[in-house]
C-alpha cells in the first residue's frame, strides 16, 4: 500500500513537471500530425501515382492508317496508363523527349499491317524502368490481339495464369505507410523533455533527495517513466485515429486497418515500451540540457533513416534494408504493417515484438545501472 502511494505521488509530480512545457507536448502531438500529411501527399506523388492514378504523356505516330492500325491506336488510347498528346508540327521526333512533351513515342508504322515492320517504342532516357516494363508488357499485348486477331488477350492469360492477393491488399496507401511511420518517429522523440525534466532534476538536488527518502529506487524509475509511456500511447492512438478517419477525408487516400485490429494493442504497448526505453537511456547518458536534445534528436533520426522512415525499406538496396534491422524503429514500423497491410497472424509478430522488447529492457537495464551512481 505504501509502495503504492508512493507510486502515485511520484507519477502525479512528473505529470505536473510534464505540462509546464506545453510546447513540447504540443510539438509531440503537431510533429507526427505534420509529417503524416506532408509526407502523404509526396509519397501520393511519389508512389501512388504509379498504381492509382499516373497517367503517361505519350505521343502515337500512325503512319499506316490500315484497318488493323487504326485499331491499334485505338486500344492503346483507350488503356488507363496512356494520356495523347499531341507532337508539335514543327517538332522533330527525335527531339521531342528534350522538352518534356512526352515520355514515350509509339510509331505504328507502314508495313505494320502485313506484318514487315514492328511497332516502334521510343522512351524519354530519365523514364522509370517500372513504367518502361507496364508500357512494353502492354504494347506487346495489344499488338498481339491486332496482328492474331483476338479479341481479349487478357482474358485467355487469365485461363493460365491469376492473382490471389486480397483486393484490399492490391496495393498499399501512402497513408497506411506514413501513419504508422511518422507515429513511431515522433515517439522516440519523448526522449527530449523526458531527459530534459530527467537533468533539471539531478541539477538541482531534487533527484538526489528522492533517494534520500525511504523509497525504492525502482519505485522511483518507474513513476518517471510511466507518464511518458502514456503520452506515447496516446501519441499513437491520435495519429490512428487521425489517419484513419480524418486523413481520408482531407487527402482523398484510403486507409485500411488490416483483419486483426485487436493486434495494434499488444504492438502498440511494446513500441511505447521501447520509445520510453529510449528516452530513459539518453536521461542517464546526458550531461547537459544541449546534449539531450542532440542525443535524443540525433538517435531518433538515425533510426529513422535505417529503419524506413525516411525512405520506405522496400525501395532501399540490398545492403541497406539488412542494415536497416539494427534500428528499433525497423522492427516497430514492420510490426504496424504486418497488421495494416499483411494481415499477420500473432505468432508472425511476434519475434518482431521480441527484439523491441529486448531494446527495451536493455535501455532500461543500462540506465537503471547508472541511475543508482547520480
Amino acid at each position: 500500500m505504501i509502495i503504492k502511494r508512493q507510486l502515485k505521488e511520484i507519477v502525479k509530480k512528473e505529470m505536473l513537471i510534464m505540462l509546464r512545457d506545453k510546447q513540447t507536448i504540443l510539438l509531440l502531438f503537431f510533429m507526427p500530425l505534420a509529417l503524416i500529411f506532408f509526407m502523404t501527399l509526396a509519397f501520393k506523388g511519389l508512389y501512388a501515382d504509379k498504381i492509382y492514378e499516373k497517367q503517361i504523356p505519350t505521343v502515337i505516330e500512325n503512319e499506316s492508317n490500315s484497318p488493323k492500325a487504326n485499331l491499334l491506336e485505338k486500344k492503346i488510347l483507350l488503356n488507363k496508363l496512356i494520356k495523347r498528346v499531341e507532337l508539335p508540327p514543327d517538332m522533330d521526333k527525335d527531339r521531342i523527349f528534350e522538352y518534356g512533351e512526352a515520355q514515350v513515342l509509339v510509331v505504328i508504322p507502314k508495313g505494320f499491317e502485313e506484318g514487315t515492320k514492328p511497332v516502334e517504342l521510343y522512351f524519354d532516357p530519365v523514364f522509370d524502368t517500372g513504367y518502361k516494363i507496364a508500357v512494353r508488357s502492354m504494347m506487346t499485348g495489344l499488338t498481339v490481339e491486332v496482328v492474331m486477331g483476338i479479341e481479349n488477350i487478357d482474358a485467355i492469360v487469365g485461363n493460365l495464369i491469376t492473382e490471389k492477393t486480397k483486393k484490399e491488399m492490391d496495393v498499399p496507401s501512402p497513408l497506411q505507410l506514413t501513419v504508422p511511420a511518422y507515429a513511431i518517429f515522433a515517439m522516440f522523440f519523448i526522449a527530449i523533455p523526458m531527459s530534459i525534466g530527467f537533468l533539471k532534476e539531478k541539477n538541482d538536488g531534487t533527484l538526489q533527495r528522492l533517494f534520500t527518502y525511504c523509497v525504492n529506487p525502482n519505485v522511483i524509475a518507474l513513476g518517471k517513466i510511466i507518464p511518458y509511456y502514456i503520452i506515447n500511447i496516446i501519441q499513437f492512438v491520435l495519429m490512428l485515429f487521425i489517419g484513419a478517419f480524418i486523413a481520408p477525408y482531407v487527402l482523398g487516400i484510403p486507409f485500411q486497418m488490416g483483419t486483426h485490429v485487436w493486434h495494434l494493442i499488444p504492438v502498440t504497448l511494446v513500441v511505447a515500451a521501447a520509445t520510453t526505453g529510449f528516452g530513459v537511456l539518453i536521461a542517464t547518458l546526458a550531461r547537459t540540457l544541449e546534449q539531450t536534445s542532440t542525443l535524443a534528436a540525433t538517435g531518433a533520426i538515425l533510426m529513422g533513416a535505417l529503419g524506413g522512415i525516411m525512405v520506405p525499406h522496400f525501395v532501399m538496396s540490398h545492403a541497406m534494408q539488412k542494415l536497416a534491422m539494427i534500428s528499433p524503429i525497423f522492427w516497430a514500423h514492420q510490426s504496424y504493417l504486418d497488421v495494416f497491410l499483411r494481415n499477420a497472424e500473432f505468432s508472425t509478430i511476434l519475434p518482431k515484438l521480441a527484439v523491441l522488447s529486448l531494446f527495451a529492457l536493455a535501455c532500461f537495464y543500462i540506465a537503471g545501472r547508472r541511475v543508482k551512481w547520480m
